[in-house]
């Protein structure tokens, strides 16, 4: 590949990756804030509070936003805005850059005292981003405790850094990590809400 082509297709590649972070992470703060909200209106609501609202008021660019939380739609809208192109554009520019500068640029071992060539840390690369999508797929289906749940991530996290650590170089190892917990989530497709059972599954007419 010409070292002029790869510096340009690198750089164009980091920015969109970081965009498309800066998107992913706004759209999950935002969802999180609201869901907030909506839990506090639950609890008024359960509270016997006669003026609990069921709806969240917004203000933003000069226009007023009324949102309502439904858990089992009965009636699906024509046009269902589905916020899922932020997590997948940042994990697929991601992977791409990962591979481009570690698998085929070499870095994800170490030049002098690897215990594995490169052909074999591509092998374990691979195999453990496609484990790690299985693990947490299964993690979520048969743990019903959120708690002993997120115990059970945070050893595995800490078992797979120790474990890249040993066969991958320094910065190899903690992207290797980092897209092991970025292609989870994005793959399985599913959220805690749906994982309980709260939403059925449903293909909108269509979505943006």
């Amino acid at each position: 590949m010409n070292p002029h082509f790869n510096e340009w297709l690198e750089l164009i590649i980091r920015w969109v990756h970081v965009f498309a972070g800066i998107m992913w992470v706004g759209a999950t703060f935002f969802f999180t804030w609201l869901d907030g909200r909506f839990v506090e209106l639950e609890e008024k609501a359960a509270s016997g509070d006669a003026k609990a609202e069921k709806h969240v008021w917004m203000v933003h660019s000069g226009g007023f936003y009324l949102v309502e939380k439904q858990k089992r739609p009965q009636l699906m809208p024509q046009m269902l805005h589905w916020f899922k192109w932020e997590s997948g554009l940042t994990w697929l520019s991601g992977i791409f850059l990962f591979g481009l500068v570690y698998y085929h640029g070499g870095y994800l071992i170490s030049f002098e005292d690897s215990p594995i060539g490169k052909g074999a840390a591509i092998g374990l690369s691979v195999g453990m981003l496609l484990a790690g999508w299985v693990v947490y797929d299964l993690l979520w289906k048969i743990c019903k405790s959120e708690k002993l749940g997120a115990v059970i991530g945070y050893g595995l996290i800490v078992l797979t850094a120790w474990f890249s650590c040993r066969y991958f170089s320094g910065r190899g190892a903690y992207l290797q990590v980092g897209a092991m917990l970025g292609r989870s989530p994005t793959a399985t497709r599913r959220t805690r809400t749906a994982r309980r059972g709260a939403t059925s599954s449903f293909t909108p007419p269509s979505s943006t």
